[in-house]
């Protein structure tokens, strides 16, 4: 079970950090919104490159956020809201980052078995996925809103490891069940593509799916035993999270991982 440490980094910023999997080599990491170089509606610590911010304020965030943790680079998957995935080696480390158009195309997913890669997945609301297999040595990440977990993602992201029974999972910051309506087809979609009961709330007509618990049920289904939560609701929080579902135009906060 990881615990999550909420740090004040040497830049000022704040992140969510796994102690226990940091003792073991790994740096898996959950960066807040608050000191960045960004302003308003992207205030501060905007990370992604694809939402109308400056791209010269973004990339002075993302390069604060890897001196803080003593990183050259992280490489970026396009994220469709698909169930695409991608290994990364040291000829794309830096996938995206300067560059959104340079980012790995057409996947949701980024995967390496290599140290010092540092993979990022940039949310606003879908869940951020770390997924570890200290045996192989070998993380991923994920980013897993309701389209990618209809779309099968977990799965086809478990089935990227030899063995989903050593592979320790730990779910960011998300937006929970209390903010995150839905249509009756997409309740459906998630369950199927969960593979397991998503749990789910009705008030005064309306439906309420929790998408971290969704996810977690699918990587249960797909093997996985070992889940942690972050337990944070970014639609709750607005000085530290930014949230799609809440904001409408807003920036990312990033998943960063990293076998050191």
């Amino acid at each position: 079970m990881a615990v999550l440490d909420r740090r004040r980094l040497p830049c000022g910023v704040m992140a969510l950090v796994s102690s226990d999997l940091e003792a073991d080599g790994y740096l898996v990491a959950f960066t807040e919104r608050s000191g960045g170089s960004s302003s308003a509606p992207y205030a501060s610590l905007n990370l992604s490159l694809r939402v109308g911010d400056h791209g010269a304020a973004v990339v002075r965030n993302r390069r604060r956020i890897c001196s803080a943790f003593g990183l050259p680079a992280f490489a970026c998957a396009e994220q469709v809201h698909g169930a695409g995935l991608s290994w990364i080696g040291p000829d794309h480390a830096d996938a995206g980052f300067l560059d959104p158009g340079a980012a790995v195309p057409g996947v949701d997913a980024l995967f390496t078995g290599a140290p010092e890669i540092a993979l990022a997945i940039l949310t606003a609301d879908c869940v951020p996925v770390a997924l570890i297999d200290r045996r192989a040595g070998r993380l991923g990440v994920v980013h897993a809103g309701w389209r990618g977990v209809a779309g099968g993602i977990m799965a086809a992201a478990v089935g990227a490891f030899d063995d989903p029974g050593d592979v320790h999972a730990v779910l960011g910051p998300a937006i929970c069940i209390d903010h995150y309506e839905v249509g009756e087809d997409v309740a459906r979609a998630v369950e199927r593509g969960a593979a397991g009961a998503v749990p789910s709330k009705r008030e005064d007509g309306r439906l309420f799916i929790d998408v971290a618990g969704a996810v977690a049920a699918a990587l249960r289904a797909a093997g996985v035993r070992d889940v942690s939560f972050a337990n944070e609701c970014t639609a709750c929080e607005p000085s530290r999270f930014f949230s799609y579902r809440r904001d409408g135009i807003t920036g990312r906060q990033a998943l960063i991982a990293v076998r050191r």
